[in-house]
């Protein structure tokens, strides 16, 4: 009776660690998922059209260009082998180049949105565009201070999950200034499960 009800014990501690494990999997994952945008700088937005001037609406038509700089700056950071030379003669924009595919594959990962594809100009980065290409200057992407997100805690509804944590630097991991509230949806990309985002906004501690 007692080996049965030690067989027993030990199959369920190896069930409630192999819960942990994947739970813990999760998390890291949602870090990583976050992170995808805090790195770039981006944190404040929803996919609203409008509403407070605080933050990005993304949903709004004018802002496409801040979805194209994104789709670009990922792969700058996490893509290196999609970034080319750029073969025009002046390369007035910068020395780099990605095709539109990958800009709109990036997008459609993390927002699960369609790229209306145009130039971008005003602000720094400036993008060109000429039908099959971006130009740009990858330098232009380049952050002072990059951020990482921590999630600390998980909340799953019905139709989103919300996630909460802290922003961290990279190159100084106890420095935390921030916290964040995120919300994404669960969808499938090439048939893997993953989220998009739906909002993410940040408060600075100092």
């Amino acid at each position: 009776m007692k080996r049965k009800i030690l067989a027993v014990l030990l199959v369920l501690a190896v069930m409630f660690s192999m819960g942990a494990a994947k739970k813990d999997d999760e998390i890291k994952r949602m870090g990583i998922f976050i992170s995808n945008f805090t790195e770039l700088g981006m944190l404040d937005f929803d996919l609203e059209e409008e509403g407070s001037d605080e933050i990005l609406h993304l949903g709004d038509p004018y802002n496409m260009g801040e979805l194209i700089k994104f789709g670009i700056g990922h792969n700058i950071i996490n893509n290196k082998k999609l970034i080319q030379k750029c073969t025009r003669k002046n390369c007035e924009f910068g020395s780099s180049t990605i095709a539109k595919e990958s800009v709109a594959a990036s997008v459609r990962k993390y927002f699960d949105l369609p790229v209306k594809h145009q130039k971008v100009m005003g602000d720094i980065p400036q993008v060109d565009y000429d039908g099959k290409l971006y130009h740009f200057d990858k330098r232009n992407w380049a952050n002072d201070t990059v951020y990482y997100a921590d999630v600390q805690h998980v909340d799953k509804g019905k139709d989103f999950v919300t996630m909460e944590g802290e922003l961290y630097e990279l190159e100084n991991p106890k420095h935390r200034p921030a916290t964040f509230v995120a919300k994404a949806k669960p969808y499938k990309y090439n048939n893997k499960n993953t989220w998009a985002i739906l909002s993410l906004s940040v408060e600075w501690q100092e």
